[in-house]
């Protein structure tokens, strides 16, 4: 069973947020930060899971359509109210713990609960702005994490969400081009590929990877913390690679197993991606 829930909670997504959350502790406190601020992850990783659990459950009709047989809600393996309940504890533990970190952070975690809901009942169905509440979601864990330990955020970290909201935007339109016929005879959603098409859509996608790689290198050249720094550059620049296979492959292919693929490869881009943030402000800054 622990498979099962795993995949519905996507969980590799909350270790990707908890690392995130780290990463934005260690470049405003320019040092390792304490055991108590390493805790103040745990808030984000349960909300994260609570968010893909009751988006499941929102969405159960729509991936039923889309064959989606990898989640576990429609293979049947989880009940639509067990995905539920679970979400609501999930939600509530984390804006609990957020308490415990300081205001800000409880502030920053109950307003993304509350969004998350929204999106996965209604934002979802809006053209573009539930594609900006997601990649708003790839970029905020670190300026929680700058929130955790400081009352102002470095300039340094405002980069790096923004690198990061530009990357998992393109990355939501993509998936919105895959899923586009569930959206439109499920939820009879007005999204972005059934407004201006699939192909737009690809292209659009095309263009934010390749704007977030140009993003990338900013921080190398202009950020103190990891001007000049190989431990940064090195990770980045494999990651970059993997989103310009993903950008220009994408004006070629537009299967809906390229457009799978592609995520998925994104998703490892982005983890190497945060490695190298993290290996550049430990060891190079």
């Amino acid at each position: 069973m622990i498979k099962e829930y795993w995949e519905l909670t996507r969980f590799e997504h909350s270790v990707m947020l908890a690392i995130a959350v780290l990463i934005g502790e260690v470049i405003t406190l320019r040092s390792i930060p304490s055991y108590s601020s390493i805790l103040a992850v745990l808030p984000p990783m349960l909300v994260g899971a609570a968010s893909f659990a009751v988006n499941d459950y929102f969405d159960l009709k729509t991936d039923r359509i889309n064959r989606r047989f990898d989640r576990p809600l429609v293979a049947g393996r989880i009940k639509p109210t067990t995905a539920l309940f679970l979400s609501l504890l999930l939600f509530l533990f984390g804006i609990l713990l957020s308490v415990w970190v300081n205001l800000n952070c409880f502030l920053l975690i109950t307003a993304f609960s509350v969004l998350s809901v929204l999106y996965s009942s209604k934002l979802k169905d809006v053209a573009v702005i539930g594609n900006l509440y997601i990649a708003s979601t790839m970029a905020v864990p670190f300026i929680y994490g700058g929130l955790a330990v400081a009352d102002k955020i470095p300039l340094s970290i405002l980069l790096l969400s923004s690198t990061a909201f530009v990357s998992g935007f393109g990355r939501e339109i993509m998936g919105a081009a895959r899923d586009v016929r569930g959206d439109r005879r499920g939820r009879g959603s007005a999204t972005l590929p059934v407004l201006i098409g699939v192909k737009n859509c690809l292209v659009l996608s095309s263009l934010l990877y390749l704007l977030s790689i140009l993003l990338s290198f900013l921080p190398y050249f202009y950020v103190e913390e990891y001007r000049g720094d190989a431990f940064y550059l090195a990770p980045v620049v494999i990651a970059d690679l993997i989103f310009a296979y993903i950008a220009f492959g994408s004006l070629r292919k537009t299967s809906k197993e390229f457009m799978l693929l592609s995520r998925k490869l994104s998703l490892a881009a982005m983890f190497v991606a945060l490695l190298g943030f993290l290996a550049g402000a430990l060891v190079g800054g």
